[in-house]
């Protein structure tokens, strides 16, 4: 029991690892009544410390739940981490391709403009050629109908040309005939004379 006093002097709790049994009869060993007192005053210390010890382990077995608790926040924090950063990069994908698509819509209605215009253009062009085509139409319209009008005026300049063709040939027949009967007539006119009392005979 020395070996024990004097192995737990410098002890806070000296009585740190005992059972209460082996406190009380050492306690009752004592008879000196300071040191009795001592005793119970340390013993009193030993169980709050014992306590504390229970305490203690609790709160290490809570704080051991903690860390398990907190080592599998961390990995999921992790995760997390990596998940932000595959979705940061699918953010800057979407971004980038954000911006392509905003360009391209940009060219898309840089081009529906210039189409625009285009249309506006060959629709005035289409307009314009309508009317000149109308003009042009209604000019060979008046020249066929000048063409007409001359062909029909030949025509009847034709028709009248043959009836006083007719007119002249049988007119001209007329006096082919005159004639002929004239020179006829005094043909037989002549040679009656000379059958009458023409010139004397040599």
């Amino acid at each position: 029991m020395r070996t024990f006093i004097e192995k737990k002097q410098m002890s806070q709790f000296p009585f740190q690892g005992l059972e209460d049994k082996e406190i009380s009869s050492f306690t009752c060993s004592v008879q000196d009544e300071s040191v009795k007192q001592h005793l119970n005053k340390l013993k009193v210390s030993n169980r709050n410390f014992i306590k504390e010890i229970a305490v203690l382990k609790s709160e290490n077995s809570k704080l051991d739940t903690v860390v398990k608790d907190n080592v599998i926040l961390r990995n999921n924090l992790d995760k997390v981490n990596l998940e932000r950063l595959e979705h940061g990069r699918i953010i800057q994908k979407i971004e980038h391709e954000l911006a392509e698509h905003a360009s391209r819509t940009e060219n898309f209605e840089k081009e529906i403009v210039r189409l625009k215009e285009e249309n506006l253009n060959l629709t005035n062009a289409r307009q314009r050629l309508t009317m000149e085509f109308k003009n042009t139409d209604m000019h060979y319209n008046r020249i066929l109908n000048d063409m007409e009008d001359e062909i029909q005026r030949l025509r009847e300049e034709n028709v009248n040309s043959r009836h006083e063709i007719q007119h002249l040939d049988i007119k001209h027949s007329n006096r082919g005939v005159r004639s002929t009967l004239a020179i006829c007539s005094r043909g037989n006119s002549q040679q009656h004379h000379r059958r009458g009392g023409g010139y004397p005979r040599r």
